[in-house]
């Protein structure tokens, strides 16, 4: 008698696919910064730093910190489905457009 339910190998092969997936995309996106880390300050003003891609200034409660890249991104560079910047949206998009043309 089996106390313990068995998993599929169906669930277990679809986990690894994904740990694959996103162990390739932290791989190749290039740390800029450490999680945590400020973002460059606008001089001119006191509450205001610069978003990383697009380089404008924005108060510091509108910048976001990327997962993947450590990036501080606003708005508009701002992918909110992956909570990533859109630089690192593109490289996950990449990703999994190769994944799905390689099935």
């Amino acid at each position: 008698m089996s106390l313990w339910k068995s998993r599929s190998s169906g669930n277990q092969q679809n986990r690894v696919q994904k740990e694959d997936l996103v162990s390739r995309i932290r791989k190749d996106i290039p740390r800029i910064r450490k999680q945590g880390e400020n973002p460059e300050r606008d001089t001119s003003s006191f509450s205001r730093s610069f978003c990383d891609l697009c380089n404008s200034p924005f108060p510091n409660t509108d910048l976001r910190q990327c997962i993947l890249c450590g990036r501080w991104a606003c708005p508009s560079c701002w992918t909110g489905e992956y909570y990533v910047c859109n630089s690192c949206n593109g490289m996950i998009t990449l990703y999994t457009l190769s994944d799905k043309n390689s099935r």
